[in-house]
């Protein structure tokens, strides 16, 4: 059947607010086009088509052509008019057998291309208002250097072990300041001893900030076996230079792992006891003899004490996925595997959960262990200033723990007790509760947070917890195209930093150093004290509560009266 091809093009073009003028359509008739072959091939002038976007058939009852990587007929093509062009969508898909019968022999089709169904390639680090929306593993690996901004620096290295473990990074930093890693102290790096100088000063530098923000990483027998391995090169003569800032920064790391062991082993669970006869002569809060301000001073100062120890990378690696490795993607390039906590080497975010439990039961016992209600509601009045004077401070988790205690079952039902305290101390814990409440996400927690002195602020563990949880399932780790979703970890590290702000992330000093010691007593009373059991706390509100056992002799029948004394 002949087929007649015309070409037309619109007298007025809009492209994008451009107008261009061009002349109608010839009169004459197009040329009869040569016999009709096996392979149907288009006309031989491909310029009347070109750039033009149109292309029109005359009621055809098949033609076949091949656009944009898909095969279609001229039946099952719609055309679109949108911006002064026509736009070509497919409404039916063309089996593989017709392929075969229309493309030449050794020409393969698209399903059998590689990386079909790939996404389309993105530049290796990609930007949004100034900022890392997402980028490939090795871009962000190789932005890794001294002059990148200690905000990338603090966020890649919380959340590189997402994707990497920590000696895996630290091998690929070696690989790539060391050119001929293997050999140390060979002859064949003599003539680039300025090169290997600037190159061992750089990953000098990266060392340093990295022992400095992630001491625990160094824990690793994998790690330090690499940090060897830069030490040795820096003893060779012509690295006089950065063999100091190397020893500095070994002294540095060694003191810090020094004072984290030191730490740790002061970390003894405090025994409990289930009944009060155990806490005879153990004293309470008010035997102490010290103010609310000065409690609330200490209690701060115990909670930066135990917050400094608390490693960055421990809120993730609770939050980390475990997942088996993959060898490669889909589109058969290397993947990024998510993993795995082994590389999890303290244990010091747990202990400081442990330490608000502490401190609640501590608060509980000291109220109920004291016989008479008048006593008890001088302790309450005693730990509510107390928790006034934390929330001056910005002390938020002490104050939690303070007011999750006067909230307990065995605690909050001594009705006599309650009545005895004064008006003021019923109206300071109200307000103090509605600083805490969660409504409107914790928007006064927040609130308060934000306008509290930095130095003293301990934010509350489990809100910071809570947004981590939220950050981390709100969205994916790795993008499609082996991608790290770098605005997550932004996220992620701004939430931590925000919860170890008084810590100081990037100073130099020791966490034994960074804040003061707490007073010989009250670390004592605060840590070796027993508390009650919850049953221990039980028992003792139900005696107190209902009933105590008064005597009454006779003489003669000995008879017992029993009476009922409510407290």
């Amino acid at each position: 059947m002949a087929m007649y091809y015309y070409a037309s093009k619109l007298n007025e073009a809009s492209c994008s607010g451009c107008n261009i003028k061009v002349p109608p359509a010839p009169k004459e008739p197009a040329p009869v086009p040569p016999p009709p072959t096996d392979l149907a091939p288009l006309p031989p002038d491909p310029s009347l088509l070109h750039g033009s976007g149109l292309s029109y058939y005359d009621n055809d009852d098949y033609y076949s052509m091949v656009r944009g990587n898909k095969f279609m007929s001229e039946n099952t093509c719609k055309h679109i008019v949108m911006n002064g062009g026509i736009n070509f969508v497919a409404s039916q898909k063309t089996d593989g057998s017709q392929l075969s019968t229309v493309l030449p022999s050794g020409v393969k089709t698209i399903s059998s291309l590689p990386y079909v169904g790939c996404p389309a390639e993105k530049p290796d680090v990609e930007y949004r208002d100034g900022q890392i929306m997402s980028a490939a593993l090795e871009a962000l690996v190789d932005m890794l250097r001294p002059g990148a901004s200690k905000s990338f620096t603090f966020t890649f290295l919380l959340c590189s072990r997402l994707f990497v473990k920590p000696h895996e990074l630290l091998n690929k930093l070696c690989k790539r300041y060391f050119k001929s890693y293997e050999k140390i102290g060979k002859n064949e790096v003599k003539d680039l001893v300025d090169k290997e100088l600037n190159d061992m000063v750089a990953l000098v530098r990266v060392l340093s900030q990295w022992t400095g923000m992630f001491p625990y990483d160094f824990r690793d027998d994998r790690v330090m076996a690499l940090v060897r391995s830069i030490t040795q090169r820096c003893a060779a003569d012509h690295m006089a230079s950065v063999r100091v800032e190397m020893s500095t920064t070994l002294e540095k790391l060694l003191d810090k792992l020094t004072a984290l062991e030191q730490y740790e082993e002061t970390l003894v669970e405090p025994p409990q006891v289930a009944s009060v006869d155990q806490l005879l002569g153990q004293g309470d809060i008010l035997t102490l003899g010290l103010t609310p301000v000065e409690l609330a001073n200490q209690l701060t100062i115990m909670e930066l004490h135990r917050l400094s120890f608390v490693g960055p990378e421990e809120f993730v690696q609770t939050f980390a996925p475990t997942q088996p490795p993959q060898s490669s993607s889909s589109c058969g390039k290397p993947s990024i595997n998510l993993h795995h906590m082994e590389t999890k080497s303290t244990r010091n975010l747990e202990a400081y959960a442990d330490w608000f439990n502490r401190l609640s039961y501590l608060v509980a016992t000291d109220i109920l262990m004291a016989n008479k209600s008048k006593y008890r509601a001088r302790v309450i009045e005693q730990w509510v200033m107390t928790a006034r004077e934390c929330f001056n401070l910005g002390n938020f988790n002490s104050l939690m723990a303070i007011i999750s205690a006067l909230n307990m079952s065995p605690v909050s039902r001594l009705k006599k007790t309650w009545s005895r305290t004064s008006a003021v101390c019923g109206q300071q814990l109200r307000q103090l509760e509605l600083c805490v409440e969660p409504s409107g996400n914790h928007a006064r927690y927040r609130a308060a947070l934000a306008a509290a002195p930095t130095e003293t602020a301990v934010p509350l563990l489990s809100v910071t917890c809570r947004d981590l949880h939220f950050a981390n399932q709100g969205s994916p780790s790795k993008l499609p195209g082996n991608r790290v979703n770098f605005e997550k970890c932004t996220l992620l590290g701004r939430h931590v930093s925000n919860q170890l702000a008084s810590r100081r992330l990037t100073s130099e000093e020791t966490p034994s150093n960074s804040h003061p010691t707490p007073h010989l007593i009250v670390w004592r009373y605060l840590n070796n004290r027993p508390s009650l059991t919850e049953i221990g706390k039980y028992n003792i509100s139900c005696d107190d509560m209902q009933m105590k056992f008064k005597s009454h002799t006779k003489l003669g029948s000995r008879t017992v009266t029993i009476g009922l004394i409510y407290l």
